[in-house]
């Protein structure tokens, strides 16, 4: 079995434009880990590696992962540790069942609003938010952003994105202009359209999608990143909760679930 560092490879789960991902075990601690070992053995590559953990290692939030380690193999590339994040990604659930009930989808993205909040009140920009970037653990309610080899942090006037992603990118991104809060946002409503069963290219939703939810879906996708909603001017969380309790009457899975009883 591969040892990089305190840590056994257990399997490959990933390989991106730069970088690999596995799952892994600390050999001392017997606790899971997710390393990401950059691909090609150059100074760049390793820039961007150590830019993501300095962005991590300041993150402590349950729908984010937390940096565990940073540091260098023997072959000379770089490792970053990270919490392992048990479940399926949204792209590999949605290729399994088409779509979701828009009410798995509200609590889904209320999860996943929640830490961009918290991350850009840190002034980190993720950068890259889209279904694969997204694990669903149903079992504990709660859904987790990954990956952020592309966030970018207090970004200025003249920054730009480290790169993108088609069909989940903002238009002033692919422009080559500074990432935003808006842009995540933007992000967020491609990932619902697609995760409702809808088209995020053309924008548009199966008939089954309530009213409420295709209007939030609509303003978060506007063009124009200055007339989208935003931080400052609603709580979009709250936002979802209402429309949760306008289309299926309740605000929480917890109130469904005591129904039940």
């Amino acid at each position: 079995m591969t040892r990089l560092g305190h840590y056994e490879v257990v399997r490959q789960i990933g390989e991106g434009g730069f970088a690999r991902t596995y799952e892994a075990r600390h050999i001392y601690l017997d606790e899971k880990a997710c390393l990401k070992q950059n691909i090609n053995l150059s100074p760049s590559d390793t820039e961007l590696l150590r830019r993501e953990a300095k962005l991590l290692w300041r993150v402590h939030h349950h729908s984010l992962p937390s940096t565990r380690d940073f540091f260098q193999a023997e072959d000379g590339s770089t490792i970053l540790a990270m919490s392992f994040i048990e479940g399926r990604t949204l792209n590999k659930i949605i290729e399994k069942h088409k779509a979701l009930h828009p009410e798995e989808v509200a609590w889904i993205m209320q999860r996943l609003l929640n830490a961009l909040h918290y991350l850009h009140s840190l002034g980190i920009i993720h950068g890259d938010v889209k279904p694969p970037n997204v694990i669903v653990q149903p079992e504990v309610h709660n859904a987790v952003l990954v990956d952020y080899g592309l966030a970018s942090l207090l970004p200025t006037r003249k920054s730009k994105a480290v790169g993108y992603t088609p069909v989940f990118v903002a238009p002033e991104i692919i422009e080559g202009n500074p990432p935003l809060p808006e842009s995540d946002l933007y992000a967020v409503g491609l990932t619902m359209i697609y995760t409702l069963g809808g088209d995020p290219i053309a924008k548009t939703f199966p008939s089954w999608v309530p009213e409420p939810m295709q209007e939030f879906c609509k303003e978060l996708v506007r063009y124009d990143p200055m007339e989208r909603p935003n931080w400052s001017k609603q709580d979009l969380i709250a936002r979802l909760s209402d429309i949760r309790l306008e289309a299926f009457g309740r605000r929480s899975t917890l109130e469904k679930l005591v129904e039940k009883k």
